[in-house]
Order: C-alpha cells, then structure tokens, then sequence
C-alpha cells in the first residue's frame, strides 16, 4: 500500500469530532493481563472517548531504513 491508497481509504469515512491524541505507553507486561489502575484507566478510556474511524499509532520500536506507513482496511480483532 502506498500514501495514495492510504488516501483513498479514507474518502468513505464521515468525519469525526476532534479527537484527543493519546501517549499510551504499554508499562509492564504483567497490564495485559493484570486487572490494576493502569488497565482501569485503559477500558475507561474505550467507554468514554467516540469511536474513531481509524487510529494513527507510530511506534519507536521499529527499526527500518526510511519511513514507511502500513495501513489496513479491516484490521484483526485480537479482544
């Protein structure tokens, strides 16, 4: 997929409200399965906030020569 396709997506989409952009750093491996403050405040956040039509996430963890954007129409549900 390149950043024209990626563009094409989104002409189907209703726009949406302002958004909040989100830092959400991942803590401890014990929070994926851990019932604590940290998981409490991520479910909160899922009732709370509109369902946005798609979600930018940049991660530093890839390594990767140049800049790329990946992007799918339906991803996997992993809940």
């Amino acid at each position: 997929m390149n950043l024209r396709d990626l563009h094409k997506m989104n002409t189907y989409m209703d726009n949406t409200g302002k958004m909040p952009v989100l830092f959400l750093g991942h803590g401890s491996p014990m929070n994926a399965i851990a019932d604590n403050e940290f998981v409490k405040g991520f479910r909160n956040l899922g009732e709370e906030l509109e369902r946005p039509n798609a979600i930018l996430c940049i991660s530093a963890h890839w390594e990767t020569k140049g800049t790329y954007v990946t992007a799918m129409e339906h991803p996997q549900n992993y809940s």
